[in-house]
């Protein structure tokens, strides 16, 4: 019977093979994403006819808790078209060396002189120099084989160590999170040479300084499922949909439960269409609004009605009850906020050790007490075990309860010198009065106590709390210029803030009430998410990052499940972090490495410095004297390194540390003793200086450069345009006719009086893709792509652990970044036996360390300056430490592939123990280790990531255990059963391959993972080990620091959480109304992280181009759009002083007037023009700059200071960042050539207008 249904048909059906061959494959592999992408999923590589076809994402995670959603799907649209990379045009396919670079350099080679000779020919000869420097982002390149760009690398660095020193030799590398194999293997090949090690952190503005000026820590925050557990989420300054593509799952399924969440951000942003309640703040006025809300707790929680469990919680876990002195004026009857009370102050105290490092409490009764858990107790010669928070008397033995306030119990009141900053600057650019505006002082009671010391001196003390109270909260019946009610426009009520952050007073009223309640009924489970959007601000990270987190401290929301502050910007949870640092340092050989924060060395060496126009006038307190003598970014840096608060390099003004050590011996020393004795004298007697001072001296320049995972040149470079010109001497677009800084600055040399062009000797970058970086090097090293490699990768947002395995070989000349430096090392051992046949010894200067006993260098936190005759230059306490290393270059290679022999010191954050027996019993029966004349050896990748895992205590259970039990010394508290059962635990890198695995607790994090008692899972929240186990923070006083009393802080006025604005970059001098185009605007200009790239990767690649508009783009407003005559997808220039940037506009209403977003980052060989004002200016580079084209870095001093409890220098946890937030630009249509379009082309430069 015939069916109306279905017919037989004899037509062929093979077309269906075609889709059925489009997702055949003959094999898959479990790889990842070796980016800089905090999100580090999982993901399945299919590889079809020796070819990588696709991906997908790998859904077998496992499950924490079956309380929580499942933290996959995890993936995003950049993410699941990684496998266009490997076979693009971008690609690098085999070794490249400038070609005018390299035929003066094979010139040399073939008149008979060896690489170190050849290099020296070139590079100390004045116009070879200028030439082939000159040539740089000039295309131009010559193909040359691996043996041969490695001969001219290791030749360079042979020379520059020899003429210069290795303090004149670099390494910079991001984010050892995303690779961590590929991240260690250039750092420790350079710190074995006593290169210098370049921080990324607070150099991408990534790092969160409160984290450890509050915490003492770097950063921790939750993972994305942790989120799950909080009910009330204010979101600022992060937009997950956008950024966190792959966690943004838990806001949804949070809000199904019934969480509540509030954004707060300028924009309507991907995230807002989340919230409950948008708050649409005017940009760089989140701290205003947050220390608003701070007003708002204070007075409806603590003096309205108090809550117990927070003021349970402050007690216990934050340094506001402890006493503070106040320091009398001599001219006036007001006092200054002074230091903590200490130990060495009270006579039955001050027999302890480290008594200045002892603070105290104050009970109901008026009695001192002396409680545990100080930076003191912290680093006692034989620990007592009174490092943690019981409320006791570490003398007496009482249990006591300590007074947050003295009101109603004080002897007198006494009235306080505060500072506003309000209106230092406009927040509106264009609009301050001037950049020298100076804080206004506002004076306020406080309740005091007198006290004796143990020299009969009287005292005046209050506690930390009812300072917070005076300057943040209401009055209380106290005397002084306190607001009257929420109404009065005084700082910090909802009224002040209306005026900076255009958002009603009711606004905030509701959110810190909604915020604060939720808290107290759920026991601190009220979170914030923040990022970029609020942290790149000059005071992101130090103020309005700090005003959130007080705000949760208050609302005892640390260390809870669900709460917490939760940073997101950058890969910061290096998981496994004993390894990174130890290895990565190569501190199982050298000690100390060379370790810099990136942001100082690059505004010195960029010459950046010299365009930064900015006084601090308008940074210091009304009443501060000292600190206002270094009254400019450069001259407190040169102040910090030569007190030992922060590193610099090259260390000594020209002079070779290496032959430094030589002229000691000739000097008569005999031992390293002596000579570090001698050196001290030379900088006491005025024959020996630091390098910084002199910084444009060439002997002081930075010579040799090797940049790998990382953009560093394109992405990172605020200044770009001055770094092209000063530092890489080739062609720009940099607008200055004068130098700003040159009446300003007091404590560099302005010599020569011309800044020199062209510092930098040479840049080596491997790479997988042709980026700024690879354009700008001189030479370019073919890497593996991400699924071509062995590695390791973790992020922030997840505890889990992924490998990157190759799915296919490297094509081409492509190699691991391990394999590419063994063969750098190993051409660099076999020069090395002629030029440096013995060991050497080098002299290395090391700051105050964090975690470190030298937390305690500094007392009273004062500022003495040695070298204005304020005490004297003692090394580790306000002068660097000195130390002497021995170097075998001869052993390089050896070396780098083995594990050395300082293992009897291991670890990380302070926490350390002997790797001896591990290393005998397991690492050496290892199967996948080969062990050699008693070492261990490492030298094939999947090797190295064994012998990471098992020396990884989070992977480890033995090693765990066995830094708990060095912890429980201390803390005096039990702690090894965290890890009881998983003590017996060895992850090893082959089983990441069947499914990722987990971290277990350690102390090298703040979080518990897991109940001892029941084995459950938890989710990852920061501080839960030191709520739930009173193990301190490592900090001054072992709790959340909220009031900071050393002296550079109070005198710059943020002692206590405030406000202080955005700087005004037309005040500054960057932005020029004067010299303005006609028909231009300012703007602020904000860099947000872009929807369709992670930084500059994937903005590059043909599906990600396609799915926006495939080059550089600028959000506009469509009234401002109007203003400037501009139209959706019109060409526009961005210009100021620093540089010019050519982009479409976008014109939406989803941006606010005054605010231009440049998504960061695109390429400049993506789609860029010429720029007709490049070419009207008289520029030497025509073609549009990219997003750092129009910054420059902008250092704030807060973030200098150092020597003293938790605030000292340790890599990636302390130092200046560049801040970009503030900067402003002019806008105008471009003009464009006479048919109407952009000109690319050079041939056609003749058609660029003018005007």
């Amino acid at each position: 019977m015939r069916s109306r249904w279905f017919n037989e048909t004899n037509e062929s059906r093979s077309w269906e093979d075609f889709y059925r061959n489009r997702w055949s494959y003959d094999y898959s592999v479990r790889s990842s994403h070796g980016v800089n992408c905090s999100m580090a999923c999982s993901w399945e590589v299919f590889v079809k006819d020796g070819l990588i076809c696709w991906e997908l994402q790998k859904t077998d995670y496992p499950q924490i808790d079956p309380d929580i959603p499942n933290v996959e799907p995890r993936g995003c649209q950049r993410g699941v078209t990684a496998s266009w990379y490997p076979y693009s045009p971008l690609r690098p396919k085999y070794p490249y060396v400038r070609k005018v670079l390299w035929d003066f350099y094979h010139q040399e080679r073939r008149a008979g002189k060896d690489p170190v000779e050849a290099w020296a020919a070139v590079a100390e000869h004045e116009e070879r120099a200028r030439a082939y420097k000159s040539a740089r982002g000039k295309g131009g390149w010559k193909r040359v084989t691996w043996d041969e760009a490695t001969e001219l690398i290791a030749g360079a660095q042979i020379y520059t160590i020899k003429r210069y020193g290795p303090d004149h030799i670099a390494s910079f590398s991001p984010i050892p999170a995303m690779s961590l194999l590929s991240f260690i293997s250039g750092h420790r090949y350079n710190n074995l040479l006593g290169g210098i090690y370049c921080s990324y952190y607070e150099w991408y503005h990534d790092l969160p300084h409160i984290e450890a000026t509050m915490f003492g820590d770097q950063t921790e925050n939750c993972e994305s499922s942790d989120w799950y557990h909080g009910t009330y989420w204010i979101v600022a300054g992060s937009n997950l949909n956008q950024t966190r593509t792959a966690d943004c799952h838990f806001l949804p399924e949070a809000k199904y439960r019934g969480t509540k969440v509030v954004v707060i951000s300028p924009n309507y942003s991907d995230v807002a269409k989340y919230a409950d309640l948008w708050v649409p703040v005017v940009p760089g006025s989140d701290g205003a609004y947050f220390q608003a809300c701070i007003h708002v707790i204070l007075k409806e929680f603590f003096v309205d009605r108090q809550v117990p469990y927070f003021t349970d919680y402050l007690k216990r876990y934050t340094n506001l009850p402890f006493l503070v002195t106040l320091e009398a004026d001599p001219d006036s009857k007001r006092y200054h906020m002074g230091r903590f009370l200490r130990a060495s102050d009270l006579a039955d105290y001050a027999d302890q050790e480290n008594a200045e490092w002892k603070m105290i409490m104050m009970d109901a009764h008026g009695k001192l007490h002396l409680p545990p858990g100080t930076i003191g107790f912290r680093w006692e010669a034989k620990p007592t075990g009174n490092w943690n928070l019981q409320l006791k008397n570490v003398v007496t033995g009482e249990e006591f309860d300590p007074l947050l306030t003295l009101l109603g119990k004080e002897d007198q009141r006494a009235l306080v010198s505060f500072s506003d900053f309000s209106d230092t600057f406009n927040i509106w650019l264009g609009r301050s009065r001037s950049k020298v505006e100076r804080a206004k002082e506002v004076l306020r009671e406080v309740p005091a106590k007198v006290i004796t010391t143990k020299d009969g001196r009287r005292l005046l003390v209050t506690t930390a709390f009812d300072l917070l109270m005076a300057w943040n909260g209401p009055s209380r019946g106290l005397g002084g210029d306190y607001p009257k009610d929420y109404d009065d426009p005084r700082p910090f009520t909802p009224a002040w803030q209306e005026r900076i952050t255009g958002v009603s007073r009711n606004l905030v009223i509701q959110v810190a009430r909604e915020f604060a309640e939720n808290a107290e009924k759920t026991q601190g489970r009220s979170l914030i998410i923040t990022g970029p959007g609020v942290q790149h601000w000059y005071h992101g990270a130090s103020l309005y990052y700090r005003s959130m987190a007080v705000m949760l401290a208050l609302c005892g929301c640390h260390g809870r499940n669900g709460g917490n502050f939760n940073h997101y910007v950058g890969t910061q949870h290096t998981r496994l972090h004993a390894p990174f640092k130890y290895l990565g340092a190569a501190a199982d050989w050298v000690f100390p490495a060379r370790l810099m924060n990136s942001t100082s060395l690059w505004y010195f060496h960029t010459d950046q410095w010299r365009y930064d126009g900015m006084p601090l006038d308008t940074q210091w307190a009304a009443d501060a004297k000292r600190c206002p003598a270094y009254n400019h970014a450069a001259d407190f840096n040169a102040l910090a390194v030569r007190l030992g608060w922060l590193p610099f390099f090259p260390q000594f003004d020209r002079k070779n540390p290496l032959q430094l050590y030589e002229e000691a011996l000739q000097a008569g020393c005999k031992t390293d003793e002596e000579v570090k004795a001698w050196v001290l004298r030379q900088f006491q007697e005025g024959k020996l200086d630091f390098a910084l001072p002199h910084i444009d001296k060439p002997e002081n320049h930075l010579k040799v450069l090797t940049v790998w995972r990382g953009n560093l040149i394109g992405t990172s470079m605020r200044g770009h345009e001055l770094a092209l010109k000063h530092f890489l001497g080739t062609h720009h677009n940099v607008l200055y006719d004068a130098e700003p800084a040159k009446a300003l600055v007091k404590e560099i040399e302005w010599d020569p009086e011309k800044a020199p062009i062209g510092k930098l000797d040479l840049l080596v970058n491997l790479n997988i893709r042709m980026d700024s970086t690879a354009n700008y090097a001189d030479v370019v090293l073919p890497a593996a792509f991400w699924y071509e490699k062995y590695d390791i990768t973790f992020g922030d947002m997840h505890t889990f652990v992924h490998p990157l395995q190759p799915a296919t070989e490297p094509p081409w000349e492509a190699k691991h970044d391990w394999e590419a430096f063994k063969l750098i090392a190993k051409k660099f051992s076999e020069l090395a036996k002629k030029h440096f046949p013995r060991p050497v010894k080098d002299i290395v200067l090391k700051p105050l360390w964090m975690d470190t006993p030298d937390q305690l260098g500094q007392p009273l936190g004062e500022v003495k300056d040695w070298k204005r005759g304020d005490g004297e230059p003692i090394p580790g306490k306000y002068f660097p430490h000195i130390f002497i290393v021995e170097r075998d270059y001869t052993q390089v290679y050896d070396r780098l592939v083995s594990l050395g022999p300082r293992i009897d010191h291991y670890g990380s954050k302070g926490h350390y123990a002997d790797l001896t027996p591990l290393v005998e019993e397991e690492l050496k029966q290892n199967e996948v280790l080969t062990v050699k004349d008693g070492r261990i050896y490492a030298e094939r990748p999947e090797q190295f990531l064994e012998l990471i895992c098992q020396v990884s205590p989070e992977l480890n259970g033995r090693l765990a255990h066995m830094f708990f039990e060095e912890m429980e010394k201390k803390v005096g508290l039990p702690l090894t059963d965290l890890v009881e059962p998983v003590k017996t635990r060895r992850v090893h890198y082959r089983d990441l391959a069947s499914q990722p695995r987990r971290i277990h607790t350690t102390p090298m994090w703040g979080a518990i993972l897991a109940d001892p008692q029941t084995g459950k899972q938890r989710t990852f929240a920061p501080w839960t080990l030191n709520v739930e186990r009173l193990k301190p923070w490592h900090t001054l006083t072992g709790r959340i620091e909220i009031y900071f009393d050393h002296q550079a802080i109070r005198e710059l006025g943020e002692a206590l959480p405030t406000y202080k604005p955005p700087l005004d970059m037309v005040a500054i001098g960057d932005v020029r109304p004067d010299k303005a185009e006609p028909k231009s605007k300012i703007f602020r200009f904000i860099t947000p992280h872009g929807k369709w790239q992670i930084h500059s990767s994937f903005r590059d690649h043909w599906p990600m181009m396609h799915m926006s508009r495939g080059g550089p783009t600028v959000w506009l407003n469509p009234d401002d759009a109007d203003e400037i005559e501009v139209k959706d997808n019109d060409w526009v220039e961005l210009y100021c002083e620093n540089g010019i940037e050519v982009c479409r506009a976008i014109v939406s209403h989803q941006v606010p007037r005054g605010m231009a977003i440049v998504y960061h980052q695109v390429e400049r060989h993506v789609n860029v023009p010429f720029s007709p004002l490049a070419k009207k200016r008289g520029c030497t580079d025509l073609r549009g700059g990219n997003n750092n084209a129009t910054t420059r870095i902008l250092m704030n001093p807060h973030t200098m200071v150092g020597g003293y409890g938790n605030f000292c220098y340790d890599i990636n946890y302390w130092g200046t960042s560049p801040s970009e937030r503030d900067h402003g630009v002019l806008i105008r249509k471009m003009p464009m050539a006479p048919d109407n379009r952009a000109v690319y082309r050079e041939e056609e430069l003749d058609k660029l207008p003018h005007t």
